[in-house]
């Protein structure tokens, strides 16, 4: 199991990277715990980049934290929801695949989807903080 305190979602990363005050001071509260980050939130971060120069810069800041990459379990498991949680609410292919990243790592996940995370059973889903 990886040595993380929690996990977050591509959703509370991004804010963070565009600056919000909210999310600077969520992660200066959690300071002194290791976040973790699932490798397909790193992916969806680094999709978004503009150029390669955007890409290396979000590699490095986000490097620095822990990256909790797949597992073979994880993809059977992501299969199984999928196939039970997509049609009746909505559950996208990623989705499934970083649910079942955090629930092997069972340690407290954060995002502000919680429609679609709160339907994986053992996943200990919060919201970070209020959005306006």
């Amino acid at each position: 199991m990886a040595d993380v305190d929690f996990l977050t979602d591509t959703d509370v990363l991004i804010e963070f990277l565009r600056g919000s005050a909210k999310a600077g001071m969520w992660l200066r509260t959690n300071q002194g715990q290791v976040l973790g980050i699932p490798v397909l939130a790193l992916m969806e971060i680094l999709q978004g980049a503009r150029n390669r120069r955007d890409q290396r810069m979000l590699a490095k800041q986000l490097n620095t934290y822990t990256i909790i990459h797949l597992d073979r379990g994880d993809s059977e498991q992501a299969l199984s929801w999928f196939e039970e949680f997509h049609l009746s609410h909505g559950v996208g292919i990623l989705d499934c695949l970083i649910a079942a990243i955090a629930v092997r790592i069972g340690k407290p996940f954060y995002t502000f989807n919680l429609k679609h995370f709160q339907v994986f059973p053992a996943l200990d889903v919060r919201e970070p903080y209020e959005r306006l």
